[in-house]
């Protein structure tokens, strides 16, 4: 299928007012939770949920193709085992991180990184993660037995907010725990730094996912949202392996940025050198087997 352009948006407020919406609901919630000492674990699960549920509505109310939209199949007999998994593998990480830095690492800030402002802390954070991410990212489309790995997550001809938990554990091991590990607790910021980079992680990493015309202009070069990942999910040709932010993709040649336009095809350039996602089990095994006639995409 050829590629198509965007017209005027059948519905502005939406395509225009979610991600601001979104944006400023999160950056309130952050000032409250470091004002008031809430939970910061809690304010992190509330902040997911509420995301999530908003952009869920957002595409069933104004998808931006229906043909990427989520159904009752595609729920069920793919998304689900990987939605459980992906929450499993998560706490494990999570825990495990917390338990390598209560053993090695004091509490609070430390070094040069810990006595600049707590903004400043965040921002560095935000970078570094994403640059270890982008090279794992730009290996796992290059070496054919990494792309084994998170060829997974590119399986699906759909994109939509749920769909983002496709993922093979060994992709989420990489960015929950030792990208985790890394940055939030050998680099030395504070922990509310960590806080807040994990806030804005989530809030672009699931709004970069979701299957609606939202448009944010300017917004698209210091920060990576739908308008630019889905070229990444683009059957042919790849580009945008940033996560969150997207300068890296800018200094090393990978960033495309075409807002007006539509991929043709998601997914896979050839569905039939992977595993079909619905088997659940194949795809977890398919890194371990042998990798003969593998292509990495």
């Amino acid at each position: 299928m050829a590629d198509m352009n965007l017209d005027k948006p059948a519905k502005p407020l939406l395509t225009y007012g979610t991600y601001p919406a979104l944006a400023l609901v999160t950056a309130v919630t952050l000032w409250a939770t470091l004002r008031h000492n809430l939970d910061r674990n809690a304010v992190i699960g509330v902040l997911t949920v509420m995301t999530i549920a908003v952009v869920f509505a957002v595409e069933r109310l104004n998808p931006l193709q229906d043909r990427w939209s989520m159904t009752r199949q595609s729920l069920i007999d793919r998304d689900l085992p990987f939605i459980g998994l992906a929450v499993v593998v998560e706490q494990v990480c999570t825990m495990g991180v917390a338990m390598v830095a209560a053993a090695v690492m004091p509490r609070t800030g430390f070094g040069p990184l810990g006595r600049i402002p707590l903004i400043a802390q965040a921002v560095i954070a935000l970078m570094a993660s994403d640059l270890l991410w982008y090279a794992y990212h730009r290996a796992a489309h290059t070496f054919s037995r990494l792309w084994r790995v998170h060829g997974l997550h590119h399986s699906p001809s759909q994109l939509y907010v749920l769909m983002h938990q496709v993922f093979n554990p060994i992709d989420l091991l990489v960015s929950r725990f030792v990208i985790s590990l890394i940055v939030f607790k050998f680099t030395g910021i504070a922990s509310d730094a960590a806080f807040i980079t994990i806030a804005v992680l989530g809030l672009q990493q699931t709004v970069s996912h979701v299957n609606s015309d939202l448009r944010t202009g300017w917004l698209n070069y210091p920060l990576i949202g739908t308008q630019t990942h889905r070229y990444h999910h683009a059957a042919e040709g790849r580009g945008n392996y940033g996560s969150v932010v997207p300068v890296w993709d800018m200094l090393f040649g990978t960033f495309i940025y075409q807002p007006r336009r539509i991929p043709g095809r998601l997914g896979l350039d050839d569905p039939a050198s992977y595993p079909d996602p619905r088997r659940f089990h194949v795809v977890l095994a398919y890194p371990f087997r042998r990798a003969a006639g593998t292509t990495a995409q």
